[in-house]
Formats: C-alpha cells, structure tokens, sequence
C-alpha cells in the first residue's frame, strides 16, 4: 500500500476508526464489570447478602418447625396415652437425676470453697492486712497531694 493511494487510505482510517470504536465499547463494558465487582466486594453489599441469607436460613428453619411441631406433639401424646406408666416413670427417673446431680454440685461447689479458706489459712490474713495497710498509706498520699495542690494556688494546673 502507497501513502498515495486515497482508497487505501481511506479503508485505513475505517478499520483505524472502527478498532478506536471497539476499543472504546470494550472499555466501557470492563468499566462496568469492574463497578459491578465493586458494588458486590463491598463491605456493606456483603454484609447485606450475608443478613439476608441468615434470614432466609431463619425463616425455612421456622417454616419447617412450624410444619413439624403438631405432628411431634400428636406423636408423644400418643406415646404417654399408649404407655403411661413407663413415661410417667422415665419423667420421675428424670427429675430425681436433675436433682441429685445438683445437689452433688453443689455440695462439690461448697467443699472446694472450705478446702481454699483452709489451705490459704494465715496467708489470707497476712495478705488482707497488707492489703489495707496499702490502701491507708494510698489514701494518705492523694490527701497530701490535695493539700499541696491546694495551698499552690490557682495557678498550678495538672
């Protein structure tokens, strides 16, 4: 092809304008899938897909004990009906197991606190009064640094 050549030049500055065209189409279509990609990595729109999710989880976990809840509650009726004496038995065993293990809890509970005052002996003693002792020397230093403060004048800020 000669620079000379008007036809020649003039498919060039087609093809030259169309490629500038494409070019142009194809940033616009990357510039919206990358607004796109934005908009669904944001924070906000993936907390917003992940609350709506959990609703829709919430909501079909609902549904389904909504739709399960009276046939279970038929099934046991008929079961204590069926056999009253076992059931009524297995709820007593049930409770007097409740209990007794609450009570052995308890009274773990209350021996293991006996065991800690009777092994700390002197020592919680001995650690309470330095305790008090700290806090009265503590106290007699802010009060003394009150009256310091106090007789500088107003002029001493902290």
């Amino acid at each position: 092809m000669s620079t000379n050549d008007p036809v020649a030049a003039e498919n060039a500055g087609t093809s030259t304008e169309q490629l500038r065209t494409d070019i142009g189409q194809t940033r616009g279509q990357l510039g919206n899938d990358v607004a796109a990609l934005s908009e669904q990595m944001t924070p906000r729109a993936r907390i917003s897909r992940a609350v709506g999710a959990a609703r829709g989880n919430i909501g079909s976990a609902a549904s389904r004990a909504r739709q399960t809840a009276p046939q279970t509650a038929r099934q046991a009726g008929q079961t204590v009906r069926d056999h009253p004496v076992p059931v009524a038995a297995g709820a007593l065993a049930l409770t007097g197991a409740t209990a007794t293990a609450l009570l052995a809890r308890r009274r773990a509970a209350k021996s293991r606190a006996a065991r800690r005052r009777a092994a700390a002996g002197p020592w919680s003693a001995l650690a309470g009064a330095a305790a008090a002792a700290f806090l009265a020397r503590r106290r007699t230093d802010t009060r003394q640094t009150a009256r310091i403060r106090a007789q500088a004048g107003p002029w001493f800020r902290r």
